[in-house]
């Protein structure tokens, strides 16, 4: 735990110290906006938020299973908002066919992604080839054109980040594995078609919001442990693997510390 801690610590400093320079008219203090959140990103067409009590409810379960500091805030952001690039993790997910992305915001996207962020996508429409699902093919491919999205192989870091977990699931179990993007060795993005928010989602008395779909608790509380390990290795890379990352962070903090 103690190691983990330290990689957060210089990861969200690397981000801080980046973030900052993007938004340099964001005003940081100590206390809450130092904690972690996750905001919800809003997109025109489609359902931007069909689960929308799915982000504080991993939150609170991250709270609850780890030592991550969270602030169980809702934040929904477009792309184009300045104040993306201060959150080292955003959600993003739907239930429809959405509009395109405009031009300026898969640059600001793909910009966000290759600058440390990390994105998670939710198709909570539990239908395999969803209209949901088209239209985020279609966003990856524009965001890289050059790298097609992949199936996350079993030994990858977020398979044991926190949990030891061999299976992919979710509210529904629509496909047995996760996909994702990753640039240099980094995993930026990550989607899933298992309706994951559906699975987390809790309401404020403790009620479940929606049943799983062939599964029952066993299946939803593999779909948090998937939550929070995805959630952690957002926060800690690839440290359980080979932490061949430490070195990039390092540099970050020394270009951007640097005269």
């Amino acid at each position: 735990m103690l190691l983990k801690s330290k990689i957060f610590n210089l990861y969200s400093l690397a981000f801080f110290i980046f973030a900052s320079i993007i938004v340099p008219s964001q005003t940081w203090a100590i206390g809450d906006k130092s904690k972690f959140r996750i905001p919800q990103i809003l997109y025109e067409g489609g359902n931007s938020k069909p689960r929308p009590e799915a982000v504080i409810s991993i939150l609170a379960q991250l709270a609850k299973r780890t030592s991550v500091n969270v602030k169980r805030q809702e934040i929904n952001l477009k792309i184009s908002d300045p104040s993306l690039f201060l959150y080292p993790m955003i959600y993003l997910a739907g239930d429809s066919e959405f509009k395109p992305f405009p031009k300026n915001e898969i640059k600001i996207l793909r910009n966000y992604l290759n600058f440390g962020g990390f994105l998670i996508i939710d198709d909570n429409s539990a239908i395999k080839k969803s209209n949901f699902d088209k239209s985020v093919r279609n966003l990856i491919s524009e965001l890289f054109p050059r790298s097609p999205i992949r199936k996350i192989p079993r030994d990858h870091s977020i398979f044991r980040s926190f949990y030891l977990i061999n299976r992919v699931a979710g509210r529904a179990e629509i496909q047995p594995y996760l996909e994702g993007i990753s640039i240099k060795g980094r995993t930026v993005l990550v989607y899933s078609q298992n309706d994951l928010g559906g699975a987390w989602s809790r309401n404020k008395l403790g009620y479940w919001n929606y049943d799983m779909i062939g599964g029952g608790k066993n299946q939803r509380d593999l779909s948090i442990r998937l939550g929070v390990n995805i959630t952690l290795y957002a926060l800690t890379l690839d440290y359980k693997k080979d932490m061949v990352h430490l070195p990039i962070i390092l540099e970050r903090l020394r270009r951007y510390n640097s005269p």
